[in-house]
């Protein structure tokens, strides 16, 4: 990315952060609706092989946001980088 004009900032990041970011509010409402989806069926049910087949894909919902915890902080970080006075020293590294 040569040209930084804030035109070109506003088409190659900030709009596709909206993006993600109202996939993401809806992703959260759907997941919402399966909570309560979730609180019913388990009332009504003990079926053990659809709890576990449910536990599975949370624990793949987990990890992705993880990864999305973890790539936000980065591109926060990148937004907002710590002075070099706050950074740890890492010239003299031991190898």
């Amino acid at each position: 990315m040569t040209d930084s004009s804030p035109a070109n900032l506003q088409l190659a990041i900030v709009l596709p952060l909206g993006v993600v970011a109202n996939q993401l509010m809806r992703i959260e409402a759907d997941l919402r609706f399966l909570n309560m989806k979730t609180f019913v069926y388990a009332k009504q049910s003990g079926d053990a092989a659809i709890g576990s087949q449910i536990t599975a894909q949370l624990g793949r919902i987990n990890q992705a946001l993880d990864l999305i915890r973890g790539l936000t902080s980065d591109i926060a970080a990148d937004m907002y980088p710590k002075p070099a006075s706050t950074r740890p020293d890492t010239s003299q590294r031991e190898d």
